[in-house]
């Protein structure tokens, strides 16, 4: 092989090295919490890894004060390495709660956030739904119309409306209970109604 010939094959080599090592790095960072670390050296970090550690840390029904602190800042190195991540900000503002007995203007704002990003998120629906009925006083108008928006977006398919109704079912807060009822009415029970009455016009807006 010439010189000129053996350099290229020479770096794409070294190219897909570096690349193979970085994909395992990225996968152990994964597996230990979001980051590897050489003695003090950070030599990688994944959002995912920080979420995964921090979404088990505030999975206990009353997580620790020293829990809901290392979650936070799991979260916020989080958004660090992707400031896009929607289950940061909505976890951010759930450990508001929990700290506050309801959000303080901070959570809110972090749970802005969150549907400023993703007005509609299959997966994370339920809980941000049940976070502003939770909290519907403190609620502004903006984002009670975005929850609002959400809770009707899954109401058109079958899985949609049976996430809803349990989201719905958990709100514990009392001073909701009219609009928990209405949305259970008006997004459950009618749209199914609807639903099986005219399937051709039930066509899911979300994929499931």
């Amino acid at each position: 092989m010439s010189l000129k010939r053996s350099i290229p094959v020479a770096i794409a080599g070294s190219l897909a090295g570096v690349a193979f090592v970085l994909a395992l790095l990225h996968l152990i960072a994964l597996t230990s919490g979001g980051e590897v670390r050489i003695a003090t050296w950070r030599i990688a970090a994944i959002a995912a890894g920080y979420d995964r550690k921090a979404d088990d840390l505030v999975s206990p029904r009353k997580p620790s004060a020293v829990d809901l602190d290392t979650a936070e800042r799991l979260g916020n190195l989080a958004l660090r390495e992707f400031p896009y991540d929607t289950s940061s900000w909505l976890r951010i503002a759930y450990i508001d709660q929990l700290r506050h007995g309801g959000l303080s203007p901070a959570g809110v704002a972090a749970l802005v956030r969150s549907y400023d990003l993703i007005a509609v998120d299959p997966t994370l629906a339920p809980w941000r739904i049940r976070l502003v009925l939770e909290n519907w006083s403190k609620i502004p108008n903006n984002l009670k119309k975005a929850a609002r928006e959400e809770a009707k977006t899954l109401s058109t398919h079958g899985r949609g409306r049976a996430k809803l109704k349990t989201a719905l079912a958990a709100v514990k807060n009392p001073q909701s209970a009219v609009m928990v009822t209405l949305w259970r009415q008006r997004y459950v029970i009618e749209a199914s109604r609807i639903e099986h009455r005219s399937p051709e016009k039930a066509v899911s807006r979300v994929g499931y």
